[in-house]
C-alpha cells in the first residue's frame, strides 16, 4: 500500500511539474520575461555603444530582408492542465501563447521606441483578435508559434500568428491581431514608430 501511495504521490508531482504553464502567476512570468529581456535589461545594464544588446537586436532587424516584418518563434508543448474534456488544447489557452509570442515580437520590433520615446512610455494595446482553429493539439504535443507584422496603416498594426506542429509541416491555428500604438491617449502612427526604430 505504501508503494502505491508513493507512486501516486510522485506521479501527481510530475503531473504538476508538467503543467507549470498553468501554475498561478506563470503567465505573468512568461509574458514579462520578454519585456525584461528585450527592454529593461538592455536599457538598464547593457552597453550603450554599438556592441550593446539593444543595438545588436536593432542591427539584426535592419539587416534582415524582412525588416519590420521579421518573425519570432516560440516553442512549447501542451501541458495536461491546458486540455479540455476532449483531451485537446483548450481554445482559451491559445490566447495565452499568443500574448507571450506577440510580446516577444513587439518588444523587439519597437525596442528603440520604448527606449527613446520622450518621458511617457508608449504601450501597445490589442484592439481585436481573430482566430481560426484548424488542427487539434493533444496533451504533451510540441508546437511552435510564429508571429510577424504583416501590414499597417495610419493607425493599426496587423500581426499574423501561426501555430504549427510536426516540424512546421502541420498548420494548427491562424490568428490575426490588430494593435494600436499609444502614448497616454494619443495614437502614435506606425510609420513614425518604425522611423524611430530605423525600420521604415
Amino acid at each position: 500500500m505504501g508503494f502505491v501511495t508513493k507512486l501516486l504521490k510522485y506521479g501527481f508531482y510530475l503531473y504538476l511539474l508538467s503543467s507549470f504553464k498553468s501554475v498561478p502567476g506563470a503567465y505573468f512570468v512568461r509574458f514579462y520575461r520578454h519585456v525584461f529581456k528585450n527592454i529593461f535589461i538592455p536599457l538598464l545594464f547593457g552597453d550603450k555603444g554599438d556592441s550593446g544588446e539593444m543595438q545588436k537586436i536593432q542591427s539584426k532587424l535592419r539587416n534582415d530582408k524582412y525588416g519590420a516584418m521579421a518573425q519570432t518563434k516560440l516553442s512549447t508543448y501542451v501541458s495536461p492542465m491546458e486540455c479540455d474534456l476532449y483531451f485537446h488544447k483548450n481554445n482559451a489557452t491559445y490566447f495565452e501563447e499568443l500574448d507571450v509570442s506577440r510580446c516577444d515580437l513587439m518588444t523587439k520590433i519597437f525596442q528603440s521606441l520604448f527606449a527613446n520615446w520622450g518621458k511617457q512610455w508608449p504601450y501597445i494595446p490589442v484592439a481585436n483578435v481573430f482566430t481560426n482553429y484548424l488542427k487539434e493539439l493533444r496533451p504533451f504535443e510540441s508546437y511552435n508559434v510564429y508571429s510577424s507584422i504583416i501590414c499597417w496603416d495610419n493607425k493599426w498594426i496587423y500581426v499574423l500568428s501561426r501555430f504549427t506542429k510536426q516540424n512546421d509541416k502541420v498548420l494548427c491555428s491562424l490568428s490575426l491581431t490588430k494593435y494600436v500604438l499609444k502614448e497616454r491617449r494619443k495614437t502614435i502612427q506606425p510609420k513614425m514608430a518604425l522611423m524611430e526604430c530605423g525600420l521604415w
